[in-house]
């Protein structure tokens, strides 16, 4: 069998040998096998619409197939480009600092629950504050004592929580070393947060002083509150005395009374260095006066062996003026709340606004409320 356009196979294989282009010579050939088509470049050659039909199209997909690769290399590149680029505002380099950020942020998720169990307590003691000033207006000493010892249990609980936070976190050290150190490891965002961590550590350190204020004028309050008590008991002890013609004794008494008055006075002098105890001075200096008038109206009695004399006359006339001017001053009891009640209510603030920038805080560190473990 002959395929046309070829030469005829011989019937034995003993004598094959290779084609050669003799063997060819006048036979036409389907396939040129240098690539060239001579035809298509006769002078007198014409391209059909089949001709011009692949030569368009090889073209087409040929562009085609450098576009697709040229697209392929520039999306590579800017893929290469981007992760490599960074802000040049921040210095972020995300690539870099992700490990070290995910330890960092795995300690302070843990620092952050401590902060709020730590706000646990400042809210628990702003509570105790305004029981200690309800309690104070009301004079109930059983309830201020209660307050008291609950506030400084927060207080101790507030001081321990925030000292091993800052230890553990190194806050101290914020300013000189650390945050330099973290700069070098973390991102700026971490870096943000930790220092945010260490303010809030920090916000909680006046609340001490703070409620060492509040029990203080407190207690000093009551003190006043004792000592008035004090005098007016043993001043209507001394009155009594009087009355029966004891002079003596009532004079006696009367000295006792003095003394406590004496007492609340010394008070009042170191309390108007820190606070306006102008009422409370006043109600104390009319009280020493009714007491003065009536030490020299017994007096008078006792010279006068109980008869009415110019001199006894004159210190009735005093008496009465004194009493008159103490009756139209305030109360004492109600002096002394007023005037160190304020100065408590600026040391009660101050606790609030502890308390308002812990919990802004944590909102702020975790964008929301976070609970202790």
């Amino acid at each position: 069998m002959t395929t046309a356009s070829f030469p005829p196979r011989p019937n034995s294989g003993s004598s094959l040998r290779p084609i050669e282009e003799r063997d060819l010579a006048g036979y036409g050939s389907a396939f040129d096998i240098d690539g060239d088509d001579d035809d298509l470049y006769d002078e007198g050659y014409q391209l059909g619409w089949g001709d011009r039909l692949r030569t368009l199209v090889g073209h087409f997909l040929v562009r085609l197939g450098w576009l697709a690769l040229a697209g392929g290399l520039a999306l590579g590149s800017a893929g290469i480009v981007a992760a490599g680029e960074h802000s040049p505002s921040s210095g972020a380099r995300p690539e870099l600092t992700w490990a070290a950020d995910q330890q960092l942020s795995t300690r302070l998720d843990a620092d952050v629950r401590d902060l709020a169990r730590l706000n646990d307590d400042v809210d628990s003691l702003g509570t105790q504050a305004r029981k200690t000033l309800a309690n104070l207006t009301q004079l109930n000493e059983p309830g201020l004592k209660a307050a008291w010892d609950a506030g400084w249990n927060n207080v101790n609980s507030i001081d321990a929580e925030a000292a091993d936070l800052s230890s553990r976190m190194q806050c101290a050290d914020w300013d000189a070393t650390l945050q330099e150190s973290l700069t070098k490891t973390n991102s700026p965002a971490m870096v943000d947060r930790y220092h945010k961590v260490c303010l809030a550590v920090t916000s909680v350190a006046p609340l001490h002083d703070d409620w060492q204020g509040i029990v203080d004028g407190s207690q000093t309050a009551i003190s006043v509150k004792d000592d008035i008590d004090t005098h007016d008991s043993l001043g209507a002890d001394a009155l009594k005395l009087a009355t029966s013609g004891r002079y003596p004794q009532a004079l006696a008494e009367l000295s006792k009374a003095s003394a406590a008055i004496a007492d609340a006075g010394t008070i009042a002098s170191v309390l108007s260095t820190a606070t306006d105890v102008s009422q409370l001075t006043k109600w104390l200096t009319l009280t020493t006066q009714m007491d003065s008038a009536l030490r020299l109206l017994w007096q008078a009695m006792i010279d006068s062996k109980g008869l009415m004399t110019k001199q006894v006359a004159a210190a009735l006339r005093n008496e009465d003026a004194a009493a008159k001017s103490l009756r139209g001053s305030n109360n004492a009891l109600e002096a002394v709340v007023l005037e160190v009640a304020g100065n408590l209510t600026a040391d009660g603030i101050s606790i609030e606004t502890a308390k308002g920038q812990l919990t802004n805080a944590l909102a702020d560190l975790t964008g929301g409320t976070v609970f202790g473990e």
